[in-house]
């Protein structure tokens, strides 16, 4: 038996908000993270435009998820849990003004007002975390709500290129997207008006032990290992032999897996630990890593891009089941999305760093890196956990 099966078992009773709140929560979490998929299709338009270089293609995207992973890190922090509406109608407001003001800018101005939309984007997420860590079953919660969003972009990345900008370019996306946050602002009215208080560790304080710290830590490399693949997928794809057609077929595959994977995780639920579930992900993953430094074929490689992007989204759930075990106050999974996010970013960052103009298999070398470190964390967190000290500290409540 895992040791994290008993850790902070069972989680401390909290309070969820009604179904249909719940509901809109995660539709206003689903409009903050549409960018994430969109990024390529947004920033790729304005570097055609001429509006960005390519150079600041990447800054723009590390810029724009960093605010959103600290912005959702610090409202999880600082935000009082009270008049919600009005303080999520706000950031829709602002977030919808930031899509605006990009339609009117060019070069560092651009980086600034996805900065912004970051920022707002990132206390619209702090609502839906807030009512995945207080549901009843957080994990198929987070299970439903990743699926969801990957639906979203995917539809999204199809109809603005087809449908929007061929007419008015990008700043017909952008103004769509607007438009997006303009409707959960007026939904925002129809959400929760407030939380019910996360309960406190039993010594008191609000402070996170070293065992919710370090799954926190083991999010953020295994985000980073993550995306510092996927944005390489392309180039390895050309070293693979694939055409640049064949190459985006690959990455749509995996794209559609995505949902299959999310779906599939809210189908196994809590059945197994989370844990034994992250590791035995990561192993696999591990084999996907070594087959494409290998040098596979096309078909090997697609095979693995596809099996890549399942268990992707597959993961996530339990990365937010594997934090409430840790800490059954809640209050770890509520820096679930500034982990995944700040992670979500510094691996492409790293990445870029280490593979320079050089070969593009050094992204694959730092993508296992975060992997390995990432999994050893999980590990290290199952052992301790065992031990009288541990489960004394994580069984708070």
């Amino acid at each position: 038996m895992s040791g994290l099966e008993t850790v902070g078992d069972p989680p401390l009773a909290v309070t969820s908000p009604p179904r249909h709140e719940a509901a809109v929560s995660q539709g206003i979490g689903v409009v903050a993270l549409l960018i994430a998929g969109l990024q390529p299709v947004i920033l790729g338009a304005l570097e055609r435009e001429g509006r960005l270089s390519t150079a600041e293609i990447g800054l723009t995207a590390t810029v724009e998820l960093m605010a959103l992973g600290v912005a959702c890190g610090l409202a999880a922090a600082f935000l009082k849990p009270t008049h919600i509406r009005l303080k999520i109608a706000l950031a829709c407001l602002a977030h919808a003004g930031a899509m605006l003001a990009t339609t009117l800018a060019s070069g560092a101005e651009v980086i600034l007002a996805r900065g912004v939309a970051g920022a707002c984007a990132g206390v619209m997420l702090w609502l839906a975390i807030g009512v995945i860590a207080r549901s009843s079953r957080p994990e198929r919660a987070s299970g439903v709500f990743v699926t969801v969003q990957t639906f979203a972009q995917l539809v999204l990345a199809a109809a603005l290129p087809a449908l929007v900008m061929g007419r008015w370019g990008v700043n017909g996306a952008l103004v769509s997207l607007a438009v997006i946050s303009l409707l959960a602002a007026g939904a925002a009215l129809a959400g929760p008006d407030r939380f019910s208080v996360l309960p406190k560790p039993e010594g008191g304080g609000g402070k996170l032990g070293a065992a919710p710290l370090g799954g926190l830590l083991a999010v953020f490399l295994y985000m980073a290992f993550i995306v510092a693949l996927w944005v390489y997928l392309e180039p390895l794809a050309a070293q693979a032999g694939l055409s640049p057609r064949e190459a985006g077929l690959a990455v749509a595959l995996a794209l559609g897996l995505q949902v299959l994977g999310g779906a599939a995780a809210t189908l196994v639920g809590d059945r197994a630990p989370p844990a034994r579930i992250l590791i035995g992900v990561g192993l696999i993953n591990a084999v996907i890593l070594a087959v494409l430094w290998s040098g596979p074929g096309r078909g090997l490689f697609v095979a693995c891009v596809a099996a890549f992007g399942f268990l992707w989204l597959f993961a996530l759930p339990f990365q937010t089941l594997l934090l409430i075990r840790l800490d059954p106050t809640r209050r770890a999974a509520m820096q679930l999305g500034a982990a995944q996010l700040l992670g979500s970013s510094a691996g492409p960052l790293a990445a870029s760093l280490v593979v320079g103009d050089g070969e593009v298999g050094r992204a694959l070398a730092l993508s296992a890196v975060c992997l390995t470190a990432a999994l050893a964390l999980i590990s290290l967190l199952a052992s301790r956990a065992r031990t009288p000290v541990a489960s004394g500290a994580d069984s708070t409540g």
